[in-house]
């Protein structure tokens, strides 16, 4: 699907890039499809934006790396490598969105009761996240193997990007939150306090516990 590492031509980046924008847009309306077509719409905006932005806010801590590390040429291709990785991810998405439109279809509508399947459906979310973020992220170490020069230089690179995008991409996806939606709150685009706190927080200290003891703690939703 994507062979890495590729030659840094404007072609196969353009690509990449299209691919990465229409797959995460089909996965990113069926994110928003529970709780109102509007939502969806949204969604499909946002999601190839949080790829997207995660892209080029990680590229030069990509490139300044691989550049310390001695890996010029690896550098160079940082912007290339990441993008393709990214697309990889997006696309794996699209193809897990028809089942994810199944869920969505067959539980309850958002409602004041339907906290737990709010907070189920966002785990189910973050898990092919996840999945398929990890399948991308193969490629990319695929990539960095075959590129890299110096011995345990694609373990380092590999290590350092990928935290990289998983640190950034988690905070700007919480950033352009809701997502899912929310039973409490209005459909907006953005959040007034789209900048408060971060995902981490909001998983371990809202969606974990009310999963475990029922009980609503006070707290954002995606």
């Amino acid at each position: 699907m994507f062979p890495l590492p590729p030659s840094a031509d404007g072609t196969s980046l353009g690509r990449d890039l299209a691919l990465l924008a229409a797959a995460a847009a089909l996965y990113g309306a069926v994110l928003g499809s529970w709780t109102s077509p509007r939502l969806a719409l949204y969604a499909a905006v946002k999601l190839p934006l949080v790829l997207l932005a995660t892209c080029a806010l990680t590229l030069a801590v990509n490139a300044l790396v691989a550049a310390l590390l001695g890996e010029g040429a690896v550098a160079r291709l940082s912007p290339r490598l990441t993008v393709a990785a990214m697309a990889a991810t997006a696309v794996l998405l699209a193809g897990l969105a028809p089942v994810a439109l199944l869920f969505h279809l067959t539980l309850p509508r958002p409602s004041l009761d339907a906290r737990t399947t709010h907070n189920l459906l966002y785990l189910m979310h973050t898990g092919f996240v996840a999945v398929c973020g990890l399948a991308g992220a193969l490629r990319l170490r695929a990539a960095l193997e075959r590129a890299c020069t110096r011995p345990g230089n694609s373990r380092r690179l590999f290590a350092a990007w990928v935290l990289a995008l998983a640190l950034v991409g988690g905070e700007v996806a919480w950033a352009l939150r809701p997502f899912v939606g929310s039973v409490y709150e209005p459909v907006a685009f953005l959040r007034p306090d789209a900048l408060d706190g971060n995902v981490y927080e909001f998983a371990w200290t809202d969606v974990a516990p009310y999963l475990i003891t029922g009980r609503p703690p006070e707290g954002n939703e995606p």
